[in-house]
């Protein structure tokens, strides 16, 4: 790369002394003519051609360095193709087989409990419980495949955020109480109508607050509000849980990527959720924001375009 910049800048050099050369040429010859100026004329020729096959010297390297680039560019992008493609098959095909072990399981849960065999009955809701938690790796792997391809498609409707959210809260309430959060819900006075992908922003709703439930300890606080702002829909979805550092921040939103990115990392997950659900926003043309301290948690806040029509 240095030497490609290096050629870059020699060329626009090479050009001023040329055309100061030519000038120079010019005015001896034709303005300003002088007898015994002939081996200044024969020397500035001379320089001109000199730089002339320097000129083109460096702008065949930079036409070779531009080719050897666009190759490779060409490269990455077909194996960034064949990535996507690979996850996208992979996890069509974990996810057969998944479901079918989850309905089996559910199958075996639901006779253990008429048996009341706890022991047995335990170890199937062990397996259907992990059974659901890698279901949701590989929906969000197929879903980064899609945004990754291009081929997420937008279903528009007309509904207003806070069913959404109230959907959300209401089926995200047993892992809720499973860490004993308390989760507090604030409307705004006026229903927040979209026009937009009613499962896609759902899905929004679902990986915030899940987040929330993920990094906030045991017995934690999380509130969701909504309201409007000028023509926008806004939805906050705030913790007292771990927070981010402020140089984890800007790397939040890349794709297998964690706040705790340690190779012993204590949450799980592929780090897929965030970096899904900015793309996400950014498909109904809206915003996504973060304001977070360690210790002392987070706030996401989404801005959706408000339908005016209603």
């Amino acid at each position: 790369m240095k030497r490609k910049y290096s050629l870059e800048f020699c060329v626009p050099f090479l050009l001023v002394f040329i055309l100061l050369q030519v000038g120079w040429f010019i005015y001896k010859l034709v303005i300003m003519p002088d007898e015994g100026c002939h081996k200044e004329l024969t020397l500035s020729v001379c320089t001109i051609l000199v730089l002339l096959a320097l000129l083109w010297i460096f702008t065949s390297k930079m036409s070779r360095q531009n080719k050897i680039l666009e190759e490779n560019n060409r490269k990455l992008s077909e194996l960034d193709r064949m990535k996507t493609e690979f996850l996208a098959n992979v996890s069509h095909e974990l996810r057969t087989p998944l479901t079918v072990i989850m309905g089996y399981s559910e199958l075996l849960e639901e006779r253990l409990s008429k048996e009341e065999d706890e022991t047995n009955l335990k170890f199937v809701q062990t397996v259907h419980r992990k059974s659901e938690d890698l279901l949701s790796l590989i929906n969000d792997l197929i879903d980064f495949s899609r945004i990754e391809s291009g081929k997420l498609e937008l279903r528009l409707s007309l509904f207003t955020l806070e069913e959404v959210i109230s959907e959300t809260v209401e089926e995200l309430a047993t892992n809720v109480q499973k860490k004993g959060h308390n989760v507090q819900v604030n409307y705004g006075s006026t229903p927040l109508w979209l026009l937009a992908d009613r499962g896609k922003i759902k899905q929004i709703a679902v990986n915030l607050l899940q987040n929330a439930i993920k990094y906030t300890p045991f017995n934690g606080h999380i509130t969701v509000r909504t309201y409007m702002q000028g023509d926008m829909c806004c939805f906050e979805v705030e913790d007292d849980g771990v927070g981010i550092p402020e140089d984890e921040i800007k790397h939040i939103y890349q794709p297998f990527k964690q706040a705790d990115s340690s190779y012993n990392k204590k949450y799980e997950g592929f780090g897929l959720g965030l970096a899904i659900t900015k793309s996400l926003v950014q498909s109904h043309n809206g915003s996504i924001q973060v304001r977070s301290e360690p210790g002392k948690g987070s706030l996401f806040i989404v801005s959706l375009p408000r339908e005016k029509n209603v």
